[in-house]
């Protein structure tokens, strides 16, 4: 066969293809005219192949004529793909997270509470892209997720922003910055910013819960997140940024919850990464810092000192260091607190103040086997379904005081941990925690707990 007839038979082949998909849309009459006309136009001045059945040598205007034609059928097969094949980044990706959990009270010096099972957390998340930058990737995303949990199972909105990014974010070897719009996690500490499906215990760290100074709750507002120097070890895809940096201002209301005065929350955070190769022994070895200050309304028990007007100081400090490695690694967070609270008897807004100061800490060390997080096990030519297993058991000390000024006033939780990897996103979670909550002019609660959670996600 002469290479004339094979280049008019590969043609004739890709033409094929995209008649294919061109017959596969019919749901849009209009998409199909306006597919059909495209295929009909020949740009001027570009070659057509002319079909000979005799053994003639190709000419330079026969290979020139047949690039031009195959370009402008791949550039129309690009175009349908974009519009019509619901697996582009411009489709909806739909995610989230199921807990499933059992526990049970194993001993305690208090009144017994029921042991059971509950659905802890049901989280369904729509993301997607409003606004796609092909250039340099500036593009304008959305997240949108909801949440149904123990005990109420009400379900509310969870994560509602818009990101856009400032900078370029397709070069990995140059910074970014991204700036985000609506309800998110603040920018503050270690666990209070990773995700409900992210955090190594059953139960999120006392000072970052709702019993403590709530910093893993979202809150409404605007932020900055970008980082600065990246290095990027372009043989396993690893981009470390030296520096990384938020910087947010919230209404301070809390989640899902409008402005209750006219102050706003800023809410900022640096973190130093190691800036070495996927290799080094140094990989995941992070430190950082955050600090909160706002205004809150002052009260006095339940009676409304200064409503609307957000005279009381709300400030928070932290610190952290991590080492997220194979197969050993820590991570140890403090959290300081500091508000002002009106003074036993206070009925006016410029009465006395009592300054609170509360102090809460964490550190967590982990030892795993296996190759879950491991790139070059991850990039394996495998079925999408496997995933290798990885096992890490885990020991945490948790201790929140609320108010230091007061002696014997604190709660410590000792946690022995047990985590199952299945896959990624799917977990088995085995928690055994000891808890010592103190109370001044009262016998310690000692209580011993046991929890079993399974997570999946998807």
């Amino acid at each position: 066969m002469s290479k004339k007839k094979y280049l008019v038979l590969l043609l004739g082949a890709l033409l094929i293809a995209g008649g294919d998909l061109h017959a596969a849309d019919t749901t849009n009459p209009e998409s199909q005219a306006e597919i059909t006309a495209a295929d009909s136009t020949v740009p001027e001045g570009e070659a057509s192949v002319e079909v000979d059945n005799g053994d003639q040598p190709v000419t330079q205007r026969d290979l020139q004529g047949l690039n031009s034609e195959v370009a402008n059928l791949r550039d129309q097969l690009n175009r349908r793909l974009d519009r019509n094949i619901a697996n582009t980044q411009r489709a909806v990706r739909i995610g989230g997270v199921l807990q499933n959990r059992y526990t049970a009270v194993t001993k305690s010096n208090q009144v017994q509470t029921a042991n059971g099972f509950t659905v802890n957390a049901a989280i369904l998340s729509l993301s997607g892209t409003l606004k796609k930058d092909y250039e340099e990737g500036r593009s304008l995303n959305y997240v949108f997720s909801v949440l149904g949990s123990a005990p109420t199972y009400n379900v509310q909105p969870l994560d509602v922003f818009l990101q856009y990014s400032i900078l370029q974010s397709l070069d990995p070897e140059q910074s970014t910055l991204y700036v985000q719009f609506g309800q998110q996690k603040k920018p503050f500490g270690l666990e209070p910013q990773v995700g409900e499906d992210k955090t190594p215990a059953a139960n999120v760290a006392r000072f970052a819960g709702p019993l403590g100074l709530d910093l893993a709750s979202r809150d409404q507002g605007i932020q900055l997140r970008g980082d600065l120097w990246p290095h990027y070890d372009g043989g396993y895809n690893y981009r470390v940024p030296f520096v990384e940096y938020a910087l947010g201002v919230f209404n301070g209301s809390g989640q899902n919850a409008s402005d209750t005065n006219r102050s706003k929350d800023v809410v900022a955070r640096v973190a130093l990464n190691a800036p070495v190769d996927y290799s080094s022994d140094l990989r995941g070895l992070t430190v950082g810092g955050s600090v909160y200050s706002g205004k809150k309304d002052l009260y006095n028990g339940a009676t409304l000192i200064t409503g609307g007007l957000g005279k009381a100081s709300k400030i928070r400090w932290g610190g952290d260091i991590s080492y997220v490695s194979s197969p050993i690694g820590f991570t140890a967070e403090y959290a300081y607190g500091h508000d002002e609270s009106a003074a036993s008897g206070t009925t006016i807004a410029n009465a006395s103040r009592q300054k609170i100061k509360s102090l809460g800490y964490t550190v967590t060390l982990f030892y795993q086997w296996g190759e879950q997080f491991l790139k070059q096990a991850r990039a394996q030519n495998v079925y999408d379904d496997w995933w290798p297993k990885t096992y890490q058991p885990f020991v945490r000390f948790d201790r929140f005081d609320p108010n230091t000024e007061i002696a014997a006033n604190e709660t410590s939780i000792l946690t022995y941990g047990f985590n199952f990897f299945f896959a990624e996103t799917t977990k088995l979670q085995l928690n055994y925690n000891v808890l010592n909550v103190k109370t001044p002019g009262a016998v310690d609660a000692k209580t011993n707990q046991f929890v079993a959670q399974f997570q999946y996600g998807f």
